[in-house]
């Protein structure tokens, strides 16, 4: 292990400052021994071996702290090494419990003063530093010449450290209690040396009894009045010195201690400081992710990458930051534009939403009522718009029933059907009224080329198409009308020439059988595409008016299968002669 480099502070020299050089990085440990030391010694730290053995030789210290955690390895060494260059500097090893049996043998013959268990309090601490630096003390003293042993202290020393292990702000009570016995000490002894001249020389009856008994005696000479004098003369002077000497101890422990309370200001303002410059970059990392997120739309999702909970962290850190103030106003305008937004679209649950997010946020009450009011009024509106919605759909049913499709105007299924699309084009039931409604006018096309109202048909089908109406039904049905026209004839077919499904022969009526009438009714009518016959019309009579309604009546509840043309049945007009004889 490499040694420290010497100087004249190495071992051997008898002075030494009040310091305690301390091999440690941990901010604990260096306060509690601040603390610690406050009233006695400054403290000099040292993150490494090498600047600790920098400041051993600089500052000469009376007591020196090795932190185990960042000593050198091997630890007994490097100890052993520090003893042997500083004999006279007393060494605190700081460390984990377990570590002190390691080192019972160093403690034992002094290489190590005191093993400090870590954490270390500042009481703790003290109780060490008070040991060593009366121990220290104690060594100078006794090398120095100053207290020899089985003898008294001398003066100086007893003026200098009068109480030994006194420490703290009671030191100047004790010494200023010291001085004034002193003086009330040196009192008595002049009261008593100047009384004794004044009461004279002579002496007392027992004094004379004395020697009469004892004639080898012989009386003590007075002092003079010159050597009384001297006497209380150096007395006074012994107690001018003792209260200098006290004023003078007191100055200065009065300037350690405000030198050792700015020092602790000093790291406390310094700790805040950074303490506070930590938290201030943190809150501008946060302040630039939830602009980030701000300006992607972020606001509250996902919950822990999100403007909001960046914001969070950046006012819990910094509230009176400049930058974590706007950032925070920012989220809070973005929230009610997502509302306004809402509102604007005309989506109440999501404008809710976002209500919710606003007072979550803490908006004023001032805006969170605004917002509260428009919301209402988005909501009677939709209520009042879904009655509405309704009501179109009722009609639109009721107008479908009755046949009312494309007319009359305003007043038919096609008109509920563009209103309807008009104020909710989404509406989910538009698709199926449209389907409803072109079936119905399919039907009703197929209908009229049924009864061969080809030009009606023609009509209704164009109608549809123009007010925008198709799909299959209504493409199949325009086909049926082109063939139909395409093929239409005035030629009416006999009866003979179809094939009935279901003939109902005519009654015969009572009046004319009771009469023995017999004749004739020559009738045309249409077989539609589904066989149904329809729009019979009388065209001869024999004898007029006899057999008519028999004849219309059997032939109306008359079926026929429907002519089929390219396979497509359509309506055919045909032409029948029923005859009556009884």
């Amino acid at each position: 292990m490499a040694e420290f480099a010497t100087s004249s502070a190495l071992a051997g020299a008898p002075s030494a400052s009040l310091s305690i050089v301390a091999l440690s990085e941990d901010p604990m440990l260096l306060e509690a021994l601040m603390l610690a030391a406050v009233d006695e010694a400054s403290v000099v730290s040292a993150p490494s071996a090498d600047r600790f053995a920098d400041q051993l030789v600089s500052n000469s210290p009376a007591v020196a702290l090795i932190d185990a955690a960042v000593a050198p390895a091997p630890l007994d060494g490097f100890i052993a090494s520090v003893h042997r260059q500083f004999p006279q500097m007393l060494l605190l090893l700081a460390g984990p419990a377990s570590l002190q049996n390691q080192f019972a043998a160093q403690l034992a013959d002094g290489t190590i003063f005191r093993f400090a268990h870590k954490p270390a309090s500042a009481q703790r601490l003290k109780l060490f530093v008070d040991a060593a630096l009366l121990r220290r003390q104690a060594l100078l003293d006794q090398a120095m010449g100053l207290a020899p042993a089985g003898g008294p202290a001398p003066p100086d020393a007893v003026a200098q450290n009068p109480f030994g292990g006194g420490s703290g702000r009671l030191r100047p009570l004790l010494w200023l209690a010291a001085c004034i016995g002193v003086l009330l000490l040196a009192g008595a002894a002049a009261a008593l040396l100047w009384y004794r001249p004044l009461t004279g020389a002579g002496p007392t009856p027992a004094d004379a009894g004395a020697g009469a008994s004892t004639p080898a005696a012989s009386p003590a000479p007075a002092p003079s009045s010159a050597a009384l004098a001297a006497q209380a003369a150096r007395a006074a002077e012994a107690e001018r010195d003792v209260i200098d000497q006290a004023a003078a101890d007191r100055a200065e422990r009065d300037r350690l201690i405000s030198e050792s309370e700015a020092r602790e200001s000093a790291l406390a303002d310094q700790v805040k400081r950074t303490a506070a410059a930590a938290r201030s970059e943190q809150a501008h990392v946060f302040v630039q992710l939830a602009q980030k997120r701000l300006a992607s739309g972020a606001l509250l999702e996902p919950a822990d990458d999100s403007a909001r909970s960046y914001v969070q962290g950046a006012v819990g850190l910094a509230p009176d930051d400049a930058d974590v103030h706007a950032v925070a106003v920012a989220l809070g305008e973005a929230l009610i534009a997502k509302f306004r937004a809402a509102i604007v679209a005309g989506d109440a649950d999501a404008a809710t939403r976002w209500l919710e997010a606003c007072r979550d946020y803490h908006v004023s009450d001032g805006t969170l009522e605004q917002l509260g009011t428009q919301l209402t009024a988005l909501q009677h509106a939709q209520a009042s718009h879904a009655e509405e919605l309704q009501a179109l759909q009722r009609q639109f049913t009721q107008h479908l029933a009755s046949g009312a499709l494309l007319e009359p105007a305003d007043e038919n299924a096609l008109a509920n059907y563009r209103r309807l699309k008009a104020l909710d084009p989404a509406n989910a039931a538009l698709p199926t009224m449209l389907h409803s409604l072109a079936l119905a006018v399919t039907a009703d096309v197929q209908a009229r080329v049924a009864r061969n109202d080809l030009a009606g048909a023609d009509q209704r089908l164009h109608a549809a198409l123009d007010a925008g109406l198709d799909g299959e039904e209504l493409a199949g049905a325009a086909a049926a009308l082109e063939r139909v026209q395409a093929v239409a004839t005035p030629e009416v077919i006999p009866e003979a020439r179809l094939q009935r499904a279901h003939f109902v022969a005519p009654v015969y009526p009572p009046d004319a059988l009771a009469r023995r009438l017999s004749g004739s009714v020559e009738l045309e009518f249409t077989v539609t595409p589904t066989g149904e016959v329809t729009d019979i019309k009388i065209q001869a009579a024999d004898p007029p008016g006899v057999f008519d309604q028999a004849a219309i009546t059997a032939l109306s509840q008359s079926r026929y299968h429907p002519v089929q043309l390219d396979g497509v049945a359509i309506a055919q007009r045909v032409r029948v002669r029923l005859r009556f004889k009884p």
